[in-house]
């Protein structure tokens, strides 16, 4: 599907009352209205179709003005009929989510002008702003969100005397993102469940068909875990399923093929180890894998294009490695051109066919130990080459990312040079080529885990006071 297509592949689905293709168009559309509403075909939508996107909280856009933006472009395509109708289509737009630079090219269009029946709803949606500096309850509309959404799962944190860690058993899941006019950027979190038995951190996560399957980790400083549960988000309900052949923490796992895979980390008795294992949803059972060439703890992996890719880590000698390897679960992995910074302990998400690593930590030169790794880097399969972005404007060691509309977050995790831990939430756009802090968490976690989901609507769309 492209944006040139969609809208026919929408009119299809429902002159055939095909309603699952019908609902991946209508959901295709909200993710890509400002390249849809670009093509011939938007201009041909009825007023039902548009009102119904342009009132979708789903409707994903940089900012309000695209929703604008794009009305326009159906207004004018025939001004003399559609006129008429511009007061549904406006009501439908949320101007109090508009930065001053946008309300003024708003006005600008002509039939927006002062004065005019246009421009009074344009201050009547305003004037529903209250006075001061607002807040997410009492934004006069609600902020666009989709229905996947971003969850944060266990991690550890300080106490509030800071005495102790207390490791965390929740999962809560980003309502919204604010940064609306006057606004500090801020999320909105909602609390989704628990683990049903008990707490975790430096544990993975993997998602299969919108099922969250956690792997390993650990309960409390010690023992690591060999537990594996399956979340299902839409009925709230938790399977205990089988254990790992042995406990892992700061380990990766990746969803393959249907099978998931749990490679390398530190065992009971093992700083690192280079045994992989595979679950196999439909039999429930675990079975030893091709081993990883060296043994790894601290490295991330990721999937794309159904390749399994491995970065970095520490090796048994607890140096930072800037290797990248192709994992093949039935013989040895291929090696790739090596990162240009050592790292362990960072993140790595596939995002527009490439790979993206951030953070972690790096072996300090010339005086022993770690210090935090900001540095971040793209990796081009096609070209087998590395490319420097712009560095993390904060530490993140074992924090949790996951990619987002477009977009690579990186949450939490801590300084190895202050150690700290940090709540902040940073957000990576490949076209702009610079990171946004977007709010925080909770509270500060490191050795968090996070992946995206599909939640029962309810739960994402409040109701209305």
């Amino acid at each position: 599907m492209t944006p040139e297509t969609s809208l026919d592949v929408l009119s299809f689905a429902q002159a055939y009352d095909l309603r699952q293709l019908a609902r991946t168009a209508e959901d295709f559309v909200l993710m890509n209205f400002p390249c849809v509403s670009s093509t011939p075909k938007f201009l041909d939508l009825s007023l039902d179709q548009l009102l119904w996107f342009l009132r979708s909280d789903a409707l994903y856009i940089l900012n309000e003005l695209e929703a604008f933006e794009g009305a326009l472009r159906w207004l004018n395509a025939d001004r003399a009929q559609r006129l008429g109708e511009a007061e549904k289509v406006l009501r439908s737009i949320r101007f109090p989510l508009m930065s001053g630079r946008e309300l003024k090219r708003v006005r600008a269009v002509d039939f927006m002008e002062k004065p005019g029946r246009f421009y009074d709803l344009l201050v009547e949606s305003l004037s529903s702003i209250p006075p001061g500096r607002p807040t997410m309850e009492r934004l006069p509309c609600r902020i666009r969100t989709t229905e996947k959404v971003l969850v944060i799962c266990g991690g550890d944190s300080l106490t509030s005397n800071m005495a102790m860690r207390c490791p965390s058993r929740e999962l809560r899941f980003a309502h919204r993102f604010l940064s609306g006019v006057g606004l500090v950027k801020q999320v909105e979190w909602r609390y989704l469940g628990e683990f049903p038995d008990g707490p975790r951190f430096r544990h993975a996560v993997v998602v299969m068909g919108n099922m969250l399957y956690v792997v390993g980790g650990k309960q409390y400083y010690g023992v690591r875990d060999t537990l594996t549960t399956a979340f299902d988000p839409m009925q709230g309900s938790w399977e205990r399923l089988a254990d790992m052949s042995c406990g892992r923490s700061y380990f990766a796992a990746v969803c393959a093929g249907g099978l998931l895979y749990a490679m390398g980390g530190s065992s009971n008795d093992q700083y690192c180890m280079d045994s992989v294992e595979c679950y196999d949803p439909a039999a429930n059972v675990w079975r030893l894998s091709h081993p990883l060439p060296a043994a790894l703890c601290g490295q991330a992996a990721c999937v794309l294009d159904g390749t399994i890719y491995v970065s970095g880590g520490c090796d048994g000698s607890c140096r930072c490695l800037t290797a990248l390897l192709q994992y093949h679960p039935k013989h040895p992995p291929t090696q790739w051109a090596p990162m240009q910074e050592e790292r362990a302990g960072h993140v790595m998400e596939a995002l527009r066919g490439q790979l993206y690593v951030a953070g972690g930590l790096r072996w300090r030169d010339g005086h022993g130990g770690y210090a935090d790794q900001l540095t971040c880097e793209v990796y081009s399969p096609r070209l087998d080459t590395w490319t420097l972005l712009s560095p993390l404007p904060h530490a993140h060691v074992v924090a949790a990312s996951v990619v987002l509309q477009g977009e690579l977050y990186v949450l939490g995790g801590y300084s190895h040079n202050t150690y700290r831990d940090t709540h902040l939430v940073h957000s990576y756009h490949p076209g702009q080529d610079r990171w946004i802090c977007l709010g925080t968490m909770p509270q500060a976690y490191a050795d968090l885990r996070a992946c995206v989901l599909s939640v029962r609507r309810a739960a994402v769309i409040p109701t209305p006071p």
